[in-house]
């Protein structure tokens, strides 16, 4: 019988062939791997959009009505707070139903009070209870302040006879829960680190 050699050579040229790899005939699918990585991209892109329409949304239709109920309200309740402690104005001269308004007052303040804090914070985030706590003590300082100045200020008797003009002070009660958030989370964020 005749011995049958095995022919090496068709081996080494298999091997020759998967060892020398060229990147540059392979771009081709790095190619199709990109179109796919940018699609993605798209999709991050729509969805940071849509975030972004969201907070807009939720800052325009919870944070500035809740702001302004705060505000208002926190406002009534200081002057109201002066004229029964601070110039002892007697229980009786108030109206009738006094214990409803002051239980509406406290229902609108409490409404204000989740508005402001879903419309501009993270409900979830209880640090960020300082949103509606700036424009309340915001608000009660600056009631406090007209009332107080209402006898030797024409402008400030003025806010008083006509609540209308009261907002002149409102833009205070926008910038003081921007810059409260703004510390809480600057304090988280150094906290973290």
């Amino acid at each position: 019988m005749r011995k049958v050699k095995l022919d090496d050579k068709s081996g080494k040229a298999g091997d020759a062939f998967f060892d020398d790899e060229n990147p540059v005939e392979n771009e081709a699918l790095s190619f199709a791997d990109g179109a796919k990585m940018s699609k993605l991209k798209t999709d991050r892109n729509f969805a940071g959009e849509s975030e972004f329409l969201i907070n807009a949304l939720k800052q325009l239709f919870l944070f500035l009505p809740g702001a302004f109920l705060l505000f208002f309200m926190s406002v009534a309740a200081a002057i109201i707070a002066m004229e029964i402690v601070v110039f002892r104005r007697p229980i009786a001269s108030l109206p009738d139903d006094y214990p409803f308004q002051f239980a509406l007052i406290g229902l609108v303040i409490l409404l204000g009070t989740f508005m402001t804090w879903f419309g501009w914070g993270n409900i979830k985030n209880k640090k960020h209870f300082a949103i509606p706590v700036s424009t309340t003590v915001t608000g009660a300082t600056l009631g406090a302040i007209v009332k107080a100045a209402a006898s030797i200020s024409d402008f400030a008797d003025r806010m008083l006879e006509e609540f209308d003009f009261l907002i002149y002070l409102f833009p205070l009660a926008l910038i003081v829960p921007v810059l409260a958030k703004s510390i809480v989370d600057w304090k988280a964020k150094d906290a973290s680190e």
